[in-house]
């Protein structure tokens, strides 16, 4: 629990600090392009964790959970929520700097409205329904739900995500490099004094974030079903929940972006 305590309490300081300074710096600007709506998008997204993760210190620190079952599976949905929605953002954002797309503020917005219709109608009420309800829990234990993992269609669902999840990184990073090599060499040796090559070497920045905070916890995810009957002294749950820890640590990138590493 030492591990995880210190990633989320590294999360929740540095996630923090990110949020308030650049939401002060995006109300200072009052810019209204495409990035500023998806970055605003991610703050919600950050916040909505962060929120939760004093829940999870709670726990790990006390080592009981006084929140209540449904209060568990909330927080537990939320990492995943806040996981695969940033993920779709940070895509978004490679892709419309990747081809340089130009959207109109009004076709951004819909998109954007979307997502969130779509995890808040359909994503987020399937975690809440199904999610840690097959199986009893004690009400003084939580995020053990390790044994949803024996039902079929957890295990496709499982599956599907970590495909789609790892493959379109896998596309994303081999495009990316293509596109900075050729312009590496297109503009060699003053390569940092073309705006164009700027762009997508900090595009990079989100494929990396995607590639240490989300890839890991993906691959030993199939790892992790694989082997689960074999363990049964659950030994590979700490390892499963310190890899699930590091997906939250993405809400550091704002932190980046304020430094203007990604921005």
């Amino acid at each position: 629990h030492s591990v995880l305590i210190i990633l989320y309490s590294i999360d929740l300081a540095g996630g923090t600090l990110g949020v308030i300074v650049m939401s002060h710096q995006l109300f200072r600007r009052k810019s209204q392009s495409v990035m500023t709506i998806i970055i605003i998008n991610l703050l919600v997204l950050h916040t909505f964790l962060l929120l939760s993760i004093p829940f999870r210190l709670s726990y790990y620190i006390l080592q009981e959970w006084k929140f209540g079952t449904f209060t568990c599976r909330l927080v537990s949905a939320i990492i995943y929520f806040h996981m695969y929605t940033t993920f779709s953002f940070y895509v978004a954002i490679i892709v419309i700097r990747l081809f340089r797309l130009e959207f109109k503020k009004c076709y951004t917005t819909m998109w954007v409205i979307a997502v969130w219709l779509l995890g808040a109608l359909v994503i987020a009420p399937v975690l809440l329904s199904y999610y840690g309800t097959s199986k009893t829990y004690t009400s003084s234990h939580c995020f053990h739900f390790q044994q949803e993992i024996q039902e079929l269609r957890m295990t496709i669902v499982n599956y599907c995500l970590v495909g789609i999840l790892v493959a379109v990184c896998a596309v994303l990073t081999v495009i990316q490099l293509s596109v900075i090599y050729r312009l590496a060499v297109k503009y060699w040796p003053d390569i940092n004094s073309h705006v164009e090559f700027r762009a997508q070497a900090k595009s990079f920045f989100f494929i990396l974030v995607m590639l240490v905070c989300f890839m890991p916890h993906h691959v030993f995810r199939v790892y992790y079903i694989q082997n689960y009957h074999p363990d049964k002294d659950h030994k590979l749950l700490p390892y499963n929940e310190i890899f699930l820890a590091l997906t939250t640590m993405c809400c550091l990138d704002m932190l980046c972006l304020i430094a203007g590493i990604a921005h």
